[in-house]
Order: C-alpha cells, then sequence, then structure tokens
C-alpha cells in the first residue's frame, strides 16, 4: 500500500532575501509529518543571518496542536537570531484555527505576499 503524503513535504525557494516554503498539494501538518517539516526549514534557515521565512500555507489542508507547537517554536528560533516568521495564503479553515487559538495575534498570519515588506 503506498503512502497519501508525498517525497517530499516543501519546496523551498529564496528570492531577495527572503526563503520562502511551499507545501506539496493537499498537505496535513499533522503529528506524522511534524518532525519532517520541522528538520526541512531548520535545514534552510540554519547558519543564516537574520532570516526572513515565509511560509505558503495555501496547500496546506489541515493544521493540528504539535504543528502549531513547531510553529511557535520556529518563530521563537527566528526571533532569537533577528530573524523573522510570515505565515500567508492560509485557507479559511487553516486561518481559523489560527484565529481561535489566538496564535493570529503571536504570529504574523498575512492573507497574500503581496503585502509583506522586506
Amino acid at each position: 500500500m503506498s503512502s497519501s503524503q508525498p517525497a517530499s513535504l516543501l519546496r523551498v525557494s529564496e528570492e531577495a532575501g527572503r526563503i520562502t516554503i511551499r507545501f506539496a498539494p493537499g498537505t496535513t501538518l499533522s503529528e506524522t509529518t511534524a518532525e519532517e517539516f520541522s528538520r526541512e526549514v531548520t535545514a534552510a534557515t540554519q547558519n543564516r543571518e537574520k532570516p526572513h521565512l515565509l511560509l505558503d500555507l495555501g496547500e496546506v489542508t489541515l493544521i493540528t496542536s504539535v504543528a502549531l507547537a513547531k510553529l511557535i517554536a520556529l518563530n521563537g528560533r527566528l526571533r532569537a537570531t533577528g530573524g523573522r516568521l510570515t505565515l500567508y495564503n492560509a485557507n479559511p479553515i487553516v486561518r481559523q484555527v489560527f484565529q481561535v487559538t489566538r496564535l493570529d495575534t503571536v504570529l504574523e498570519v498575512r492573507d497574500t505576499a503581496d503585502a509583506i515588506p522586506v
């Protein structure tokens, strides 16, 4: 039986000093994917001075508390190095998770990447 998760959870690109991470279509950020997410994001941001990480959540269909904890920890690590985490393009269900948990007051959550200052 084949796994429903794609071989790589993330696509990483860099432009204008910002690292953009996009998820594979239909991604569920849960207990089963949280560690892979954390490893790949750490690899993309380590040894960088003041990294600005943009997470495009457009393909994320569901996010669990374990993944939220990883985002909070990631935000703390980036801020500690003078960096920044910006989440954007979340579908209404994922956006509602941030609102209900009030994490949209702790994390930078935007509708689109267009208005994100460099």
